[in-house]
């Protein structure tokens, strides 16, 4: 398993043995399978289009192309289509259309299994009980507990393509579902521990199946438990991460898989099935970019919501008292009530110690009055993610300094807008800085939540980049000041002097 698949077919072929509690299925004639897989697309309809290059992935008319190429080639040779989670929130279209057209896409595309992710809350608990009801495919959750009223979600799946061996699917999810998620949308929800979830399903589905596949938003490291302390797991296929495995992770003799975000690629694991044992014929990772096909009709209906979105974006989301000010004058050069309040929205969103903005994340004000979705787009036309990450006072003091040092007279765009820490600006460094009221300590440590430009050490904040704990939120900062605007009746923020020119 050293090598690189570097994108091809896999020259190695792995065996593992399976667990099973009897002959089943599998004895005898082998049986082939092929799995298809892919986690986190956040609601990515269009393909995702690379600036510097002008060339795009990703893109449901292009993976649902894919996807029915492959069972094309071997008509006879049973396919099964998972999802690892997180459907929603991550583009305008999710936003607007509260992921509906997402589900019917991934019915049309025969999906067999979804695992719940944890941002399948974000727009309300009514709003993921309509997906459950309008999937024609299980979301799977095993270890999900909503009171009084449970979600209509399944612990398992158990599929049996003609043809081929009997799969148990077993869903699970973060309990990160509960701490990511705005508390108003998780109200009588908790999560069970994953590995004590299993235990209970593991053996029963081991005695009904020939392959025991967990469909897992957990993540990499809550995977790599799950191998080691449930026996009985055959293959794991996970998300939450929005990691690129481009061969099996294998622990404790499971295979994990991941593959990547954004259906910017399409997993692919062949094997065959026979007298207890699975040999893994090959795997990679398809690149779902412009060589693949695309589904045409799919095609026309993203085509069509994007006229149907210049519609909606005339809607009034809520009011501002005042004007959000993202004058270059202004938020590039000093403190702005723009900058400050999305920067306490952010603090609190996540809970981290502070925030840190920069200034050319905000490309126009808002005025004061009804503000329509249009006005939060202009203000925030990249898409941006919030991350959080973790750095010292010492790796703090610099990040500061970088953006005191910064002639306000170039408008700078990677002047930081803050919150949670407050300084003074003296001949090009930042001074007296205090965090949550208490002078800086170099060596303590603090959380930062930050648009992911600058966790890529974007504005030249090369020390923000590869924070070795950082972690993507899945939330853009436009859906975060637009679900603020549709549940906050006044908005009026002013400026507190956080920062200070001396």
């Amino acid at each position: 398993m050293s090598r690189s698949l570097r994108g091809r077919f896999l020259p190695w072929v792995l065996v593992f043995v399976l667990a099973f509690a009897g002959a089943g299925a599998g004895a005898g004639e082998p049986l082939p399978l092929t799995i298809l897989h892919f986690n986190d697309f956040h609601g990515q309809l269009e393909p995702v289009k690379d600036p510097q290059s002008g060339r795009s992935a990703g893109g449901i008319a292009r993976l649902a192309g894919l996807v029915g190429s492959i069972r094309a080639e071997q008509p006879e040779r049973p396919v099964l289509l998972l999802f690892a989670g997180d459907l929603l929130q991550g583009t305008v279209t999710s936003t607007v259309f509260l992921g509906s057209p997402d589900v019917s896409f991934l019915s049309d595309m025969g999906l067999d299994a979804a695992a719940m992710g944890n941002h399948e809350l974000d727009y309300g608990q009514q709003i993921f009980r309509e997906m459950i009801t309008e999937a024609s495919y299980p979301i799977l959750a095993a270890n999900l507990i909503a009171e009084p009223v449970p979600f209509a979600v399944r612990p398992f799946a158990m599929l049996g393509p003609a043809g081929g061996p009997r799969v148990a699917v077993l869903g699970l999810v973060t309990d990160e579902l509960t701490t990511t998620t705005h508390p108003r949308n998780t109200g009588g929800i908790r999560v069970a521990d994953p590995v004590e979830t299993a235990r209970l399903w593991v053996p029963e589905l081991r005695r009904q199946a020939d392959l025991v596949v967990v469909l897992s938003h957990l993540g990499y490291a809550a995977d790599r438990r799950l191998a080691r302390e449930v026996p009985g797991i055959d293959l794991i296929v996970g998300g939450h991460n929005h990691y690129r495995f481009e061969e099996p992770r294998v622990e404790q003799g499971v295979p994990i898989l991941q593959a990547g975000e954004r259906g910017q690629y399409l997993g692919r694991l062949d094997l065959l099935v026979q007298d207890g044992r699975a040999e893994i014929q090959g795997y990679r990772l398809v690149p779902v970019d412009e060589a693949a096909p695309e589904d045409p009709r799919m095609a026309a209906e993203v085509r069509a919501l994007a006229g149907r979105l210049e519609t909606e974006i005339g809607v009034v989301v809520g009011r501002s008292a005042v004007d959000l000010d993202a004058r270059r004058e202004t938020i590039r050069r000093g403190e702005s009530n723009f900058g400050d309040w999305v920067a306490d929205l952010a603090r609190e969103l996540t809970g981290a110690d502070l925030a840190l903005f920069n200034a050319g994340t905000f490309r126009t004000s808002i005025r004061a009055g009804e503000v329509r979705i249009k006005d939060v787009y202009e203000a925030f036309p990249f898409g941006n993610e919030l991350v959080t990450a973790t750095l010292d006072g010492a790796q703090l003091q610099s990040v500061l300094n970088r953006s005191a040092g910064l002639d306000p007279a170039d408008n700078p765009g990677g002047f930081l807008q803050v919150s949670g820490v407050r300084f003074a600006i003296r001949e090009g460094r930042a001074e007296s800085v205090e965090v949550a009221g208490r002078a800086l300590d170099p060596a303590a440590g603090y959380r930062v939540v930050m648009p992911d430009f600058l966790a890529a050490g974007g504005d030249g904040y090369a020390m923000l980049k590869d924070l070795p704990d950082a972690k993507e939120t899945g939330t853009l900062i436009l859906e975060l000041v637009m679900d603020t605007f549709r549940n906050r009746p006044d908005i009026s923020p002013s400026t507190d002097g956080r920062i200070l020119r001396r």
